[in-house]
């Protein structure tokens, strides 16, 4: 670096970031929400959110782990045979 008062001297280094402009570090969440997307993307899943009675989640998860059923399972099943099926 130059002196103030010294105007015949060029300075070294530019006054700009020779590197450019950094993307932000992703967060946890981020990644994970990037991971998370990619496998549902690989299997051919979509994410639906549904709002329920209280009383009658607590059925179905009594029901569900009686049967020992995964509740994505469980949500399947009910969708193929009662819902979908051809009347």
């Amino acid at each position: 670096m130059r002196e103030p008062i010294d105007t015949k001297t060029a300075d070294l280094l530019p006054t700009c970031d020779l590197a450019g402009e950094r993307r932000a570090k992703p967060t946890q969440r981020e990644k994970t929400a990037a991971r998370v997307a990619k496998m549902r993307e690989r299997r051919g899943l979509k994410a639906i959110t549904v709002n329920l009675p209280a009383e009658l989640v607590e059925e179905f998860h009594t029901r569900r782990k009686a049967r020992d059923q995964s509740a994505n399972d469980a949500i399947a099943h009910l969708l193929r045979t009662q819902y979908l099926r051809k009347r």
